[in-house]
């Protein structure tokens, strides 16, 4: 591990304090990141071929036993076969933002800091936690958000209708708010690498995810309680469905939205307490 002495005078850790305040800067890295992703994933036009229809063969697989289990529910709480295939297309859209953003930048973290290669990362005149965290776009599994808005549209054909024009526009909020949740909950599983160097709590992430693929509401009471409390399940897919179907109360919405803002205040917090410690930048 090198020492924070060795990039050119001063100290590392004095550097990594101050990022964080260039917001403008760190789009402009994302967006450029991003850029060269989609250009790499254009010259190697087959990988998303073939990832495409390996993404359409696993959702038959992922979606189908919800669904044929919502053949015996009836109306059940009133999720009906349609408002589950709705949910299904939440559940979905959660996974490609696991899948495009969190797994390949969080397996790369992992991989850096054990190769002892994160400390120029943490250097950057950037947002680390931004280019860490968001920095890698895995092209490959960027059709997901399509065949997700595709199977959403075929739940509200099927009658999975919205509640009005404006539980639309709230539950886009609650479906953003959700996003940040996911990418919030799969970072603090894992960020304690930086520090603890076989670290691997993504089991934690993989579990809120997999969790979320039934309604909260049709779990026991001790779950339903767990997954609407110390677990963010709830969040992720079951309110912003309820949402747009008109079902929640009018305060849904604010709290979804606190709870991420919340969670990305905790998050740099963690971040920046968590890279001070790392041993690559220690004098």
């Amino acid at each position: 591990m090198t020492s924070g002495r060795g990039y050119g005078g001063g100290h590392a850790r004095s550097r990594v304090r101050g990022l964080g305040h260039g917001w403008r800067h760190g789009w402009r890295v994302l967006r450029t990141s991003w850029r060269l992703s989609l250009k790499a994933a254009a010259a190697y036009r087959g990988n998303m071929v073939i990832g495409t229809g390996v993404t359409l063969i696993w959702l038959v697989f992922a979606i189908a036993p919800v669904l044929a289990a919502g053949r015996y529910l009836g109306e059940g709480d009133g999720w009906t076969q349609s408002r589950l295939l709705f949910l299904q297309a939440v559940w979905y859209w959660m996974d490609a933002v696991m899948w495009v953003f969190l797994t390949n930048n969080v397996g790369q973290l992992q991989q850096d800091v054990r190769k002892g290669q994160v400390d120029w990362k943490l250097l950057l005149p950037t947002d680390s936690l931004t280019f860490v965290t968001l920095g890698g776009l895995n092209v490959t599994d960027v059709p997901k958000f399509l065949i997700a808005l595709g199977l959403g549209a075929w739940a509200v054909a099927a009658g999975a209708f919205p509640g009005s024009a404006w539980t639309v526009v709230l539950f886009l909020v609650c479906l953003l708010a959700a996003s940040v949740i996911l990418w919030a909950v799969g970072v603090f599983a894992t960020y304690k690498v930086l520090t603890l160097f076989d670290f691997d709590g993504r089991f934690l992430v993989n579990s809120v995810h997999n969790l979320a693929r039934v309604p909260v509401g049709l779990y026991g009471v001790v779950l339903r309680v767990v997954l609407s409390s110390v677990l963010p399940v709830i969040l992720i897919t079951t309110v912003p469905s309820t949402v747009f179907f008109g079902w929640s109360r009018w305060w849904v919405t604010p709290v979804a939205v606190t709870v991420a803002a919340a969670l990305v205040v905790a998050l740099r917090v963690a971040w920046r307490r968590e890279t001070r410690q790392y041993v690559g930048l220690q004098n």
